[in-house]
């Protein structure tokens, strides 16, 4: 039975993501704290701190180790961590040296911090793969409908004339910073973590440096002489770079609901059906990025308050950072897969995007004719003439015959009052490839 919508079988094709699990689940973080130890072990070998020849029977041993998470269940409510479980069961497939020389100079906190970041770099490395092909979708998507005119909303109302491929191109270059803050907090969350009980290197004593370097080297991590057992800035980073990921997947998924809502009914989305109601197809997939979005950023905060150690080692904040950080990254995930699904299904419908815009007559034109006026009167001047049109049954008729001399058909042209947007819209576009 799962708790957790994340990981259950009933909910995990909506709410759950497959690579967060094959990355972040209890497999992916057992199969990195042995790797950590065996890296250990290695570089305590080569440095001469434990007999010749353990190492690598440690690496032999235990290169395929079939050990379960459930192994460690036990060991981890008794104590607290996993490592005194896990090191248990790796020595009973060692002879008794290597036994010896195993988990040599460290604590149970620098081995799975260490896991920690060798699994969360693999899923940055991967969560920025599938941005990539949304992006990439994205692109194509603007560039494709850079001219196609909308109404633009603000606060829910009516503003201005743009494009759906502007409208794309601002989701676009949203998750695209997301994603480049995911990369640069995933870059600079690369410390190897191997102090001690009390970051001390007691044990290693002067051959610490060594041995960090050496076993950095091997995990293609850095060596970092300050221990960092509370020192969670990079860690709350790399969460708040995550979520941030969740933000932007949440923000498409309320504009794709909002913009298939009936009476808009600007985009067809693939959806859900509903159990009364067989008219109904429900944004269902932009409906569970908005949902998955509030939570990770909900657990964002909690990953920050897990920043506040007391002491060398903190088992209270350390836990809050557990039940925490890999839900949030796994939140982020189903989001952003939600996304891609979702536009995997999406359909403009251009006449309903002209229809709506004719509907709110000249309203969104205001702003535009307000600066034409503008040009042949103080502004002052013009926006109470536009205030006079307004008030009358005809605002465009009062103004014609008002102000005849001006470029009407300009003045009324909707991809001309909506600026810059097929521009920007190819820009994005551009940027992601050959244009479209």
């Amino acid at each position: 039975m799962s708790l957790s919508p994340l990981d259950s079988p009933m909910w995990q094709d909506l709410f759950g993501s497959a690579m967060a699990r094959d990355c972040l689940g209890d497999d992916a973080l057992v199969a990195a704290m042995i790797r950590v130890e065996v890296a250990l072990a290695e570089a305590c070998e080569a440095q001469g701190l434990t007999p010749e020849g353990s190492g690598a029977r440690i690496a032999s041993a235990l290169s395929d180790a079939p050990l379960s998470p459930a192994d460690l269940a036990e060991g981890a409510a008794r104590d607290g961590v996993p490592i005194p479980a896990l090191l248990a069961a790796l020595r009973a497939r060692l002879d008794a040296q290597a036994a010896d020389a195993l988990h040599w100079g460290a604590t149970s906190q620098d081995i799975v911090d260490s896991a920690t970041v060798l699994c969360l770099r693999d899923f940055a490395a991967r969560m920025g793969t599938e941005a990539d092909a949304v992006l990439d979708r994205l692109a194509e998507l603007a560039g494709a409908e850079a001219e196609t005119v909308m109404l633009a909303r603000t606060r829910t109302q009516g503003a201005v004339p743009t494009t759906f491929g502007a409208v794309v191109a601002d989701w676009g270059m949203g998750l695209a910073d997301a994603k480049e803050r995911l990369t640069e907090a995933a870059a600079r969350l690369c410390d190897l973590s191997l102090h001690g009980a009390a970051g001390t290197d007691g044990a290693l004593g002067a051959r610490a440096d060594a041995i960090r370097d050496d076993m950095a080297g091997r995990l293609g991590l850095k060596a970092n002489p300050t221990p960092w057992h509370r020192q969670r800035t990079r860690i709350s980073d790399f969460a708040a770079a995550s979520a941030a990921i969740a933000m932007q997947a949440g923000r498409i998924g309320a504009d794709l609901a909002l913009l298939a809502a009936t009476g808009i009914a600007e985009l067809r989305l693939s959806g859900g059906g509903s159990s009364a109601m067989p008219h109904k197809v429900n944004p269902v997939r932009a409906e569970a990025a908005q949902s998955l979005a509030r939570f990770a950023a909900h657990l964002q905060g909690a990953v920050t308050e897990a920043a506040l150690h007391v002491s060398q080692r903190d088992g209270a904040a350390w836990g809050l950072e557990w039940l925490s950080l890999r839900p949030l990254c796994g939140a982020s995930a189903a989001a952003l897969d939600n996304i891609a699904r979702a536009l995997d299904g999406l359909q403009p419908n251009r006449a309903a995007m002209a229809q709506n815009l004719a509907n709110a007559g000249i309203g969104p034109f205001s702003e535009r004719l307000s600066y034409l006026l503008a040009a042949q009167m103080p502004r002052s001047d013009a926006r109470d003439a536009m205030a006079r049109a307004l008030a009358t049954d005809d605002p465009v008729a009062a103004l014609r015959a008002a102000y005849p001399e001006l470029n009407w058909t300009d003045a009324m042209d909707p991809l001309a009052a909506a600026g810059h947007a097929p521009r920007l819209a190819r820009a994005f576009s551009t940027s992601r490839g050959p244009t479209t």
